[in-house]
């Protein structure tokens, strides 16, 4: 689910706008969007139910495939919430979003939200054998805000080791939704990379680890 308090500025911005892409849209797609560009279908569901749609242009498209079906600068704004984390090629598809679009919002979980378990005793459920629920199994990449762009990290085993994750016990407290959440608008070209980590992969999982928690309970 996408950042509420976010959701009347995309609607505000689309609402009027001839042409818009839902990337990603087929499980719950964007109200205002003209098309969804997706594997599958749209479900139907919408992120605001009840609430008028616009009869969209489904295009069953790989999104890693590249190019995507539409000319430069076809879209007036392009819409993108919780599919890049799961893609093998993310920062294609953000390729793809400045050149299809002139504008658009981005949402992906925050990499803190991707480390997290919110339950007590994670060493202890870890032995017994229980679910650990550390963020989110099924995604390929940890992303943060980098400045006026999007960096990507490849999640891999090693992240979600004990040491690694936080924990609701360290904090104190559950995650908000800004913490759990990267809502990013952008308006032209915005920089976009993968952080390659080749060697002292447990010392930059430890910092980032460290950093957090020194933030969050700042």
């Amino acid at each position: 689910m996408m950042l509420l308090q976010n959701l009347p500025r995309v609607l505000a911005d689309t609402s009027s706008a001839e042409r818009v892409l839902d990337v990603g849209g087929s499980a719950i797609r964007l109200n205002t969007a003209s098309h969804v560009l997706d594997l599958v279908r749209p479900s139907g569901e919408l992120i605001e139910p009840g609430k008028p749609a616009r009869l969209v242009d489904c295009v069953e498209h790989d999104i890693c495939k590249k190019p995507w079906p539409f000319a430069d600068g076809f879209f007036d704004y392009a819409f993108c919430s919780h599919t890049l984390e799961d893609i093998r090629d993310p920062i294609g598809a953000c390729e793809e979003l400045m050149r299809v679009a002139r504008r658009g919002y981005i949402e992906v979980p925050s990499r803190v939200r991707e480390i997290f378990h919110s339950k007590s005793f994670l060493r202890l459920r870890a032995l017994l054998g229980r679910p650990l629920r550390i963020g989110f199994g099924h995604h390929r990449w940890f992303v943060e805000r980098e400045g006026d762009g999007l960096m990507f990290t490849a999640k891999t085993f090693t992240a979600l080791q004990p040491q690694f994750v936080l924990t609701r016990r360290e904090l104190g407290r559950d995650l908000t939704a800004d913490e759990a959440s990267i809502g990013f608008f952008w308006d032209g070209p915005f920089p976009v990379s993968e952080r390659v980590v080749l060697k002292d992969t447990e010392r930059e999982l430890a910092t980032f680890k460290r950093l957090a928690l020194s933030r969050l309970t700042a």
